[in-house]
């Protein structure tokens, strides 16, 4: 998996035409050249059957002399642009299937993108803010927020942690000890 740093570095190549927030998913849309229909569209194209039943968004791949790209997203889902943007990750990072790394990736991305770090509002205290204000799910926006401000446990950390542990456990060990003996 790429790292926070390594999908900020791509997500700025985006965003930093941006100058409102939370961004417009339809304006990087058109920029990368990829198509995108409500869910009705998607209904018609795939001849009556629902492709969104189990997802607020996909990203469908045309076949083609030249391949080309339509978004389908459920207009209605309270989350729809994340959702948009969830989708355009996966085509920038070139994503090609639906394993857990890149979902988690993609996720990440999308509030990247939806929410550049960089311009993001002062006024904003907690991802609960931050879910409210970009219209991101809130346990991504908590991740996401946990990645803002350095929050994440690391292997290092948890490798302290685990050291500090035991420590602490030797320490009640002996002074079980001491107070048995001092009986």
């Amino acid at each position: 998996m790429r790292s926070f740093k390594q999908l900020l570095d791509i997500a700025q190549i985006y965003t930093k035409q941006f100058t409102s927030f939370p961004c417009n998913p339809f304006l990087l849309c058109t920029q990368l050249q990829i198509s995108f229909k409500v869910r009705s569209q998607a209904v018609e194209d795939f001849a009556g059957t629902n492709p969104l039943i189990s997802s607020p968004a996909i990203l469908y791949k045309e076949s083609g002399k030249v391949p080309s790209y339509i978004i389908y997203f459920d207009e209605t889902s309270m989350y729809w642009r994340f959702y948009i943007f969830h989708e355009i990750a996966h085509y920038v990072l070139g994503h090609t299937s639906d394993s857990l790394q890149e979902e988690q990736e993609a996720n990440l991305m999308a509030c990247l993108l939806i929410a550049p770090k960089n311009k993001l509002p002062t006024y904003l205290k907690n991802a609960k803010d931050l879910s409210l204000f970009a219209e991101i799910p809130i346990a991504y926006a908590e991740e996401y927020w946990n990645y803002l401000h350095n929050k994440l446990i690391k292997p290092k950390m948890i490798f302290n942690i685990m050291i500090s542990v035991c420590i602490l456990t030797v320490i009640l060990d002996i002074v079980s000890f001491a107070l048995i003996l001092s009986n």
